[in-house]
């Protein structure tokens, strides 16, 4: 039918049945018929059987339009009942029937075809099955008249789930008047059920998906009558599967983690309102438990591997009867707080919509007696919603259906105590989990004493929202950087703040929401500024990138949703939409755990930290600095293995991650007290291997690699075994700092100690030799690693051509040969080249062609001249070539013949380098005056090349050449002056010489000498004309700057009339077009057009007026027209602003 109750369409429902599928009558199969429609509206299945037939009825799937029949479904067991209900999302149709003495719930698929289900664990008669809105719950609706004591039936309803593909039976609700009910779910709240009974009642019941996780990090699931146990600090086992399991006598409706005597405990209350108790032996190994309970049981035959709790006797009925809903353990006692609901019918008045609050004492026994309860203080609370334990004082922590926190003092009499306005949720948060101790110690009493979880995804901490769009919450409660809170977003982000950093952020109630992409250590007060840049970059940046800079935000699956964070420990584990488990580190946890190991120099675990969650391993030798130096010794003591010893050294970096501006500044806690960076610690120097080279080390930071090589160095020589067992650390201390040397050093001293131990072992010993394996000694135990080894792990690190050439630079072919066997490259291309530089007659000779080879030619070159006077030659060739003719000078020393050699040479190629004046210098030294007279006359040092003249002797005539040549070369280098000199007083010539002075402008000079050798004509003829046409162009150049100067002014003057012009009608075009309300004009255009007019460079200029109020004369531009545009106008813009 439509909506106006039109038949549209009309078939048959009765079933062609086979006679095979006769049933026995005992089975009671009712009569009837089902029918429900998938959530499309597509398909719809009925269920229908005969009336008063024994036989079992059939499922059909039929098509929406036309009633057309779709696919016919069978049952695996005979038996099927008239109830239907389609999986919501359309992926499951699901009948029952009967298998046994049992129900048993099938899935269907469209097609018609059975694909599993489950067991109901009730006898008698099924008769609803019904799905939450979101397809999460599923509703089994019978009566079972085993259920009660007294006559008549009780009706059951029962609430299962799947996960990982296991169906569990999370909540049993038995109902004893026997009047049979129904159940519907709530169209907008998905897990709210209403139940209706047929003796006139009605109740809401309000579900929630809690985590019951203990404060050891103990995880339990309930299924039906089984609680799996899983303590999640020691294994990963995703439900169904458990670590232990503890079956009580009928399926668990409540349960509360506990602590008795150190030891974990879960009280639970059963669906018969039954209290029971399991324990275990041992802290929060039940493993252990689990053990002695099977030893138990083969002593008595018994073959069930579980744990027997202990069912609690009761004087009274337990919350007088009611519906227990939730209990909670006390703090610090072994009380527990029962809340109920009145079973409905009951109580009366105002009394039946009251919640009953019961706190019972239990009395734990020695031997095998059962434990008891005694109620000592029983009351009333109205909505209360959510009950955890109270970590401030002895009590519970109670929310109510408006959100507000109450608490409930065991030690009080008074009854609940309001938690103050602060405390209450401003909505009801269906998850719950109390503020850790710790931090209320450290925050205040006064803080809010839980955080929750609202059904939209606001996460409070009270009154102070935290964060927006959460899907689930969990807390750390201890352990390294104190207490912490995580929660996941609807973005897949995990979020990891310490309980600090939330006081701080709600102490200002206008900076309340922590943004994403905020550091952990800065807080919401740095001011308005601040929140706006991180902001702009949160709206710049992806959500990805935020979390890459921030450690405490870090990407998970999609669907994955927190389930446990253990105490004490860095792990978070984490429930896949699969239902698998998986555990993961958030950084910010694993860097406060390596702080606190590197606080009480734990080593060994804080290196394994480290490397397990890829951490730069420079935060062991940065925290703290310079303590890593005092304790290398304890560092090595406990990081056994070589390889990690090794890992540290090549990770090391001159950049500090800890200190200001490092990757890991902003997230590492401080060190309880910083040393400084000097000697102020006096067990510094203890790490060096002698108190010389300690008292001279600089223990700053900017020496960090050298530091720590040295001190790992000198930790790695004393420890059990020394050099033989640390042999790549070792050698990794020298190349990390550059020093081959020192490590093939190390190499040739393992290589000579063991050839040493080989002299003295039979050829069929079982010495270590070349070809032995890279492996031997790599493991703790056994024998000292080989030089072989040592080299082939050098050779991982170090180029294998620039060890080549360090151990040819030590002059030791064999060693360079061992370098080249040991490496990737073929020995027989070297082999030809270490046999020409071992051919030479004396060692001298033979390093000096290593020298050559590998181009260190003062070496060479110093060899070469220790080699013999027969090579001084060759050793001045080898200077002059590479330019050591300096450190030739020093090796010749006193030698007076090689000396004068040398400094020859060294004049000759100092005048080819154009330097004349140390040329000269050279060849005096080298008593070769003649050259050195020479090269003062190239110079223009007159003086100097005329005095060597007179040392030498030489004749008038000939130091009158030499004046002649001197005048010529002096003039043409621009010494007129000096020309002038030698001209007058070596030449005699006194009117070149009065001429030479007029041109180099010395008058005062040039007049001084006329006068004083009488001739006046000189002055007439040649110093007056020179000096009037000097005035003559002294006199035009300044005319010309002049009139220069003047043509600027002008120009100037112009540019800015035109500039004030520009501006004015800028001004006024600007308030014409405000009150018009366009939102484009385009004056700046305009504007650029008469700017355009104001360059220098041009020679005429255009109106203002034109440019401002007319057309820009150039057509509208495109997009990709308007970038050459705008650099012209950049361009023009930075002509005028210097103006």
């Amino acid at each position: 039918m439509n909506k106006e109750w039109e038949v549209l369409a009309e078939d048959s429902m009765d079933a062609v049945l086979e006679p095979e599928d006769e049933v026995p009558s005992d089975l009671g199969v009712p009569g009837g018929a089902s029918i429900t429609w998938r959530g499309d509206g597509r398909y719809f299945a009925t269920v229908s059987a005969p009336e008063g037939s024994d036989v079992a009825s059939s499922l059909r799937v039929w098509q929406t339009e036309g009633c057309a029949l779709h696919a016919v479904g069978k049952a695996s067991a005979v038996g099927l009942y008239t109830v239907l209900a389609w999986q919501p999302n359309g992926r499951h149709l699901y009948a029952a029937h009967a298998q046994g003495n049992h129900h048993r719930v099938v899935l269907y698929e469209t097609n018609g075809l059975e694909h599993g289900g489950f067991d109901v664990p009730r006898s008698g008669r099924l008769t609803q099955l019904s799905w939450s809105t979101n397809s999460e719950l599923l509703a089994v609706v019978l009566t079972d008249a085993a259920a009660v004591d007294k006559q008549g039936n009780a009706d059951v309803v029962q609430i299962w789930h799947r996960s990982n593909w296991h169906w569990y039976l999370k909540q049993e609700q038995v109902y004893t008047d026997g009047q049979g009910v129904r159940v519907s779910w709530d169209e907008v709240a998905a897990l709210r059920l209403h139940v209706a009974s047929g003796a006139g009642w009605y109740r809401q019941v309000d579900l929630a998906m809690e985590r019951t996780v203990s404060s050891s990090g103990t995880a339990a699931v309930v299924d039906g009558a089984t609680l799996l146990l899983t303590p999640l600090q020691r294994a990963l086992v995703p439900p169904p599967m458990c670590a232990v399991a503890a079956v009580f006598p009928h399926p668990m409706q409540c349960l509360a983690f506990g602590n008795h005597q150190g030891n974990e405990v879960v009280a639970g209350v059963t669906s018969s309102n039954e209290l029971t108790v399991v324990q275990a032996k041992e802290g929060d190994l039940w493993e252990p438990t689990t053990e002695a309970e099977l030893d138990d049981m083969e002593t008595k035959g018994i073959q069930q591997a579980v744990i027997q709790p202990h069912t609690v006797a009761l004087a009274e009925p337990l919350a007088e009867g009611a519906i227990i809903r939730s209990i909670v353990w006390l703090t610090g006692s072994s009380s527990l707080l029962v809340i109920g609901t009145p079973l409905p019918g009951e109580g009366g008045g105002e009394q039946e919509h009251r919640d009953i609050l019961q706190r019972l004492s239990i009395s734990w026994s020695n031997g095998t007696e059962r434990p008891t309860a005694t109620a000592t203080k029983t009351g009333r609370a109205s909505g209360c919603i959510r009950i955890a334990e109270a970590a401030a004082h002895a009590g519970a922590l109670l929310q109510m259906q408006d959100g507000s926190m109450w608490t409930y003092a065991s030690r009080d009499d008074e009854g609940l105590i309001p938690c103050g306005p602060g405390a209450n949720f401003p909505v009801p948060c269906p998850f719950m989990v109390p503020t850790p101790p710790a931090a209320l110690q450290h925050l205040g009493e006064e803080s809010a004493p839980a955080v929750g979880l609202s059904e939209g995804g606001q996460l409070y901490w009270g009154s102070a929202p935290i964060q927006s769009a959460c899907t689930s919450v969990a807390v750390r409660g201890q352990g390294p950087g104190g207490p912490f809170l995580l929660y996941t977003t609807r973005d897949n982000m995990l979020h990891t703040l310490p309980f600090a950093l939330l006081g701080l952020q709600t102490a200002k109630p206008a900076q309340l929401a922590l943004k994403p992409g905020m550091p952990a250590n800065k807080g919401l007060g740095a001011g308005k500024y601040d929140n706006l840049y991180t902001a702009m970059h949160a709206a710049m940046r992806p959500q990805g990138a935020q979390g890459a800079r921030d450690v405490t935000i870090r990407a998970v699956e999609q669907g994955a949703r927190l389930l446990a964070a253990p105490p004490l420990g860095v792990r978070v584990v984490l429930q896949m939409p699969r239902g698998n488990l998986e555990g993961i580190c958030p950084r910010v946890l694993v860097l406060a755990g390596i702080a606190a190991h590197l606080q009480v120099h734990e080593y060994g675990e804080a290196f394994e930290l480290t490397s397990n969650n890829r951490v730069d391993l420079n935060v062991i030798v940065d925290y703290a600095w310079p303590q890593f130096l005092v304790h290398a010794t304890d560092f090595v003591r406990e990081v056994e293995y070589d390889q990690d010893i090794v890992d540290l050294l090549t990770s090391l970096k001159k950049e500090s991650v800890t200190s200001e501006g490092g990757m890991y500044a902003a997230a590492m806690p401080p060190p309880p007290s910083t040393p400084q960076a000097d000697t102020s610690l006096p067990n510094v120097t203890d790490a060096f291997p002698s108190d010389q080279e300690a008292g001279q080390q600089d223990v700053s930071q900017a020496n960090k690699i050298e530091l720590v090589a040295k001190a790992l160095r000198a930790a790695l020589l004393a420890s059990p075994g020394g050099q033989g067992r640390f042999l790549k650390p070792i050698l990794a201390t020298f190349a990390v700092v550059g020093d081959l040397e020192g490590a093939l050093g190390i190499i040739k001293e393992v290589k000579e100690r063991q050839l040493a131990a080989d002299e003295g072992t039979p050829r069929g010993g079982e010495g270590t030799g070349e070809g032995s394996n890279e492996d031997d000694g790599m493991q703790l135990g056994q024998a000292s690693l080989t030089a072989e080894q040592g080299l082939k792990h050098l050779l991982l690190t170090v180029d294998v051509e620039r060890l080549y050439r360090t151990a040819l630079g030590m002059y030791d072919v064999q060693l360079a040969y061992m370098v080249v066997a040991h490496s990737q490259r073929d020995p027989g291309e070297y082999l030809m080249e270490l046999q020409q530089l071992v051919k030479a007659p004396t060692e001298g000779l033979r390093r000096h062609a290593m020298d050559v080879h590998l181009g260190r030619f003062d070496r060479a070159l110093h060899h070469l001249v220790h080699a013999g006077q027969d090579h001084f030659p060759k050793a001045l060739q080898l200077a002059r070539t590479k330019g050591l003719l300096r450190e030739l000078l020093q090796l010749v020393g006193d030698r007076a013949e090689a000396r004068k050699a040398v400094l020859g040479v060294y004049g000759e190629v100092l005048s080819q380098r154009n330097m004349q004046e140390d040329s000269a210098l050279a060849f005096t030294a080298a008593q070769d005056l003649p050259r050195a007279l020479e090269a003062y006359k190239v110079a223009g040092h007159w003086q100097m090349a005329l005095t060597l003249a007179g040392r030498l002797g030489w004749q008038e005539a000939q130091v009158k050449r030499l004046a002649a040549e001197l005048v010529d070369g002096l003039s043409s280098l621009g010494n007129l002056a000096g020309a002038a000199a030698v001209a007058v007083h070596y030449l005699a010539d006194l009117d070149n010489g009065v001429t030479l002075l007029t041109q180099a402008r010395e008058w005062r000079e040039a007049l001084r000498l006329a006068y004083k050798h009488g001739r006046d004509d000189l002055v007439d003829t040649v110093v007056a004309p020179a000096s009037a046409e000097a005035v003559a162009s002294t006199v035009s150049d300044v005319r010309e700057e002049r009139e220069r100067v003047s043509k600027y002014l002008t120009r100037l003057k112009e540019v800015r009339h035109k500039r004030s012009a520009m501006q004015a009608a800028l001004a006024a075009d600007d308030e014409e077009a405000q009150p018009s309300g366009r939102d484009f004009d385009d004056t700046a255009s305009e504007a650029s057009s008469a700017v355009s007019g104001m360059s220098a460079y041009q020679g005429s200029t255009t109106t203002g007026t034109s440019s401002v109020t007319g057309s820009s004369g150039r057509p509208a531009s495109t997009v990709g027209g308007k970038r050459p545009h705008k650099r012209k106008q950049k361009k023009v813009f930075g002509t005028v602003a210097p103006v």
